[in-house]
């Protein structure tokens, strides 16, 4: 507040000054008006300075100073030197439990055999390798269905003792009907599962697991152990096969996959040709038609003479590449109506409807001389072949699809038997009426 004072002495004061200066005339003598401004000044310097330094009372220092703050009081609380033992009972201590064995690597490597879509016999003889090592002390056996799904046969069986018979009906395993993994515990009789086939050995424990992918069934995986391992239990070694069904399951679904691909493709993936079974299916088309008509049908088989040459010299991809060349080169030289095909790994087809022996010959003699000129640049190198071709024609050779076929082959034969690089026409005529 010190400053309020001082603004209020300096007003004053100056109010003083002022007053000296309006005093009328010369009555007052400037000593007299400098006398009085100097006892002025002193004056409210002396009561400024008193009103400065008198302290406040109680009521007045509650408006001109921060309230006083009370500290919280803080109790003290005394250390106990020597505290008192509370006795807790122990708990009581848990039974060790062992982890399952599994055997990890073998698994790994069986794993990325799989991921590496390695060959189905490869793949059957690490899984029987590895059973044992998964599931000790047991005894099992592997079911596929084989050419109808009317049985089930034995693939392998591991282990001791023989639990099922080599070949088996889905009807006497309760896991085809129910798709889920059946445990059976013989010790219990409440526990006996309808695994009939299982009759060889009803004791211990049995595991029943379907081999299904992609919502199809392929055969079954029976398990049967005296007794289980110690520190295992039947829940374990169910989540263990399991896991071998599923993964195996898959492996057989994507198996599967791929030969129907390759049966029902209407294509050949190197060459962009039409695949033998589609060649076949067109020529019993174009048979039944020529008989209903009376018209003939042509075909030619033709083979490359240095295929094999240029594989062992120049690898497999330079063999492909003149393969592929022939068969994008192969529609410009017949007509619209012609089928060309890719036969055999390294023999193509051209079915000809219409075409007798003439108009054949005729145009496997236009295909040997282009392709006799044709050069393929492969990198540094230039690529060239002949070709061997056979001709045969319904119904001079053939009153049949598989004897027209066989006809063309034999006179593609004759050719390479005499040189190669020529056209050879089948001499053989049915018999048949």
């Amino acid at each position: 507040m010190i400053w309020k004072f001082y603004i209020l002495w300096l007003v004053s004061f100056l109010a003083g000054v002022v007053f000296v200066c309006v005093l009328p005339g010369d009555s007052p003598s400037p000593s007299f008006r400098y006398l009085f401004l100097g006892l002025w000044g002193a004056i409210l310097g002396a009561l400024f300075n008193a009103i400065a330094n008198k302290k406040p009372t109680d009521s007045e220092a509650d408006f001109t100073s921060e309230p006083s703050r009370k500290l919280p009081e803080t109790e003290f609380i005394p250390v106990v030197s020597d505290p008192v033992k509370v006795s807790v009972p122990e708990a009581p201590a848990r039974p060790k439990i062992l982890a399952p064995e599994f055997p990890d690597e073998d698994w790994i490597d069986f794993s990325h055999e799989l991921l590496r879509n390695r060959p189905f016999p490869e793949v059957i003889r690490k899984l029987n390798e590895l059973l044992p090592k998964i599931f000790k002390g047991a005894s099992g056996v592997l079911y596929m269905y084989s050419n109808n799904q009317s049985e089930l046969h034995q693939i392998f069986a591991f282990g001791e003792n023989t639990i099922s018979d080599p070949v088996i009906v889905p009807a006497e395993c309760a896991s085809f009907d129910s798709a889920k993994i059946v445990v059976a515990d013989y010790s219990d009789p409440q526990h006996v599962n309808g695994c009939t086939h299982l009759h060889h050995r009803p004791q211990g424990y049995s595991f029943c697991a379907p081999i299904e992918g992609l919502e199809e069934h392929f055969g079954i995986l029976s398990i049967q152990v005296d007794a289980l391992p110690e520190g295992e239990t039947a829940e374990s070694w169910k989540t263990k096969i399991s896991m071998v069904a599923t993964t195996f399951g898959l492996f057989v679904a994507n198996q599967n996959l791929q030969v129907r691909f390759k049966t029902q493709s209407l294509r050949d993936q190197l060459t962009g040709l039409v695949n033998k079974r589609y060649m076949e299916e067109a020529l019993m088309r174009a048979i039944s038609e020529a008989r209903r008509h009376g018209t003939p049908i042509g075909m030619i088989m033709l083979h490359p003479d240095n295929l094999e040459t240029l594989k062992n010299q120049h690898g497999t991809h330079a063999s492909e590449q003149m393969l592929w060349e022939l068969a994008q080169r192969l529609p410009r030289y017949i007509r619209t109506e012609d089928i060309p095909c890719r036969f055999a790994e390294n023999t193509l087809c051209v079915l000809l409807p219409g075409a007798d022996r003439i108009r054949t010959e005729q145009r496997a003699e236009k295909i040997r001389h282009e392709i006799e000129n044709l050069q393929v640049a492969y990198g540094k190198l230039v690529l060239q072949t002949t070709l061997s071709l056979g001709v045969a024609t319904y119904p001079e050779n053939a009153k049949t699809t598989a004897e027209l076929v066989f006809a063309a082959e034999q006179a593609m034969n004759q050719a390479e038997a005499l040189g190669a690089n020529r056209v050879c026409t089948a001499q053989t005529a049915s018999n048949q009426p």
